[in-house]
């Protein structure tokens, strides 16, 4: 470490790292496993960041989707008749007729929102997927003193990263854009505004 220092107190410096193993048994230990481990914590990172990301994509997914049952079971709710039977839209009084047009209105738009988010959290768990094999490829490229391995698992995080963030955009866009959003089509109706 300091040899310097360690010399005027009269000790040695130490020449090489020593692991035990056992009583009696020593090996030379070398620093390419520590230096891997240390090179794998940005993907890693990259990898919980994009798990938590697509875990919340998920969750929105479940919830859009319960959205849309309610729905269809308000719909089923305001054509059904006294006696169990389908109604027509015109045997329903104007205020459910209104609600009926806003669901049919509605249930399209959700659907392609909820479609979008699966496509999103496809592609960040495919990325992920990358990820995990960078930080494999690093492991071999460190340890090995690969720079095949090194330009493979650069590539791989690469990949991984863009695939990270076309998942987001593809999220953003569906939320950016006005036509996409159910207050939108309700007004579009003339229902609200």
């Amino acid at each position: 470490m300091f040899p310097g220092f360690l010399g005027r107190l009269g000790v040695s410096a130490p020449r090489g790292r020593v692991a035990r193993f056992g009583l009696g048994h020593h090996q030379q230990m070398g620093l390419s496993s520590v230096s891997a481990i240390a090179d794998m914590v940005a993907p890693v990172v990259l990898i919980t960041l994009a798990t938590i990301f697509a875990n919340g994509l998920m969750a929105a997914s479940s919830t859009l989707t319960g959205d849309v049952l309610a729905l269809y079971r308000e719909r089923l709710s305001i054509l059904r008749g006294p006696h169990g039977e389908m109604l027509d839209e015109e045997g329903v009084p104007p205020v459910d007729r209104e609600r009926l047009s806003e669901i049919r209105v509605l249930t399209p738009r959700m659907n392609r929102r909820i479609g979008r988010i699966r496509i999103a959290i496809v592609i960040i768990w495919t990325a992920v997927g990358l990820l995990v094999l960078s930080v494999a490829a690093i492991a071999v490229a460190v340890t090995a003193r690969s720079e095949a391995f090194g330009f493979t698992a650069l590539a791989l995080v690469l990949v991984g990263m863009t695939g990270v963030f076309a998942g987001i955009a593809t999220v953003l866009v569906s939320y950016a854009r006005p036509t996409n959003s159910p207050v939108e089509a309700i007004r579009r109706m003339g229902a609200h505004g």
